[in-house]
């Protein structure tokens, strides 16, 4: 596959949003790719992907001539790990990710460090019915609103974190794992975070 598409959305087999917004921006992507079972919560609300990528334990329906059936039987890794190889491979810029959260906690703990391990490869950026994610490394502007809560977190390194326009504003403050970096609050439209290694930027959304 050569062609280079500029709104790909990956769909996990995880918790299904229940958003309209949310749904419909699956729904606009330019390239919809379902992660093995997802594509069963896809069909429930008439979106057809284009390619379903996975071992195909999941999946009830097979016969669709329209879709391209990419198997991946590696049981080594786990078919997010997998599909992002995948889009990886292909040379895609951008990939939003879908049904990251819910189902089983320790699915959901496993995307969250998949998310993060992949998001230096590609650029990455995740949609639930409560948040966006997006990892950050360097200067960021982030659009936003008024009061949003904004919460950081850092997976692998500590990181030494500077923003603007936040109610707490942080001046090389060194974040370990942990949750010393959540609940804060922006001031308006626009927010900046700059880090001195990878984290993951929360923006809760309702």
């Amino acid at each position: 596959m050569t062609k280079q598409y500029d709104n790909i959305a990956l769909v996990l087999n995880g918790q299904f949003p229940s958003s309209s917004m949310i749904i419909e921006k699956i729904k606009s992507s330019d390239l919809i790719i379902a992660v093995d079972g997802a594509a069963n919560e896809l069909k429930k609300f008439h979106i057809q992907p284009n390619i379903i990528i996975g071992d195909f334990d999941s999946i009830i329906d097979m016969n669709d001539k329209s879709i391209r059936y990419i198997n991946t039987p590696d049981q080594s890794k786990t078919d997010f790990k997998k599909s992002l190889d995948w889009t990886i491979e292909q040379k895609f810029s951008q990939v939003s990710i879908f049904g990251l959260s819910g189902k089983s906690d320790d699915h959901f703990l496993g995307n969250i460090y998949t998310f993060n391990e992949f998001s230096h490869l590609i650029n990455l950026q995740a949609f639930t019915d409560t948040s966006i994610i997006t990892p950050c490394i360097g200067k960021n502007n982030f659009n936003s609103f008024k009061n949003q809560k904004v919460s950081l977190f850092c997976l692998e390194n500590p990181s030494l974190i500077s923003s603007k326009n936040l109610e707490y504003e942080l001046d090389s403050f060194e974040l370990h794992p942990s949750d010393n970096a959540t609940r804060n609050v922006s001031k308006g439209n626009t927010f900046t975070i700059e880090s001195s290694s990878k984290v993951l930027v929360f923006q809760i959304i309702n």
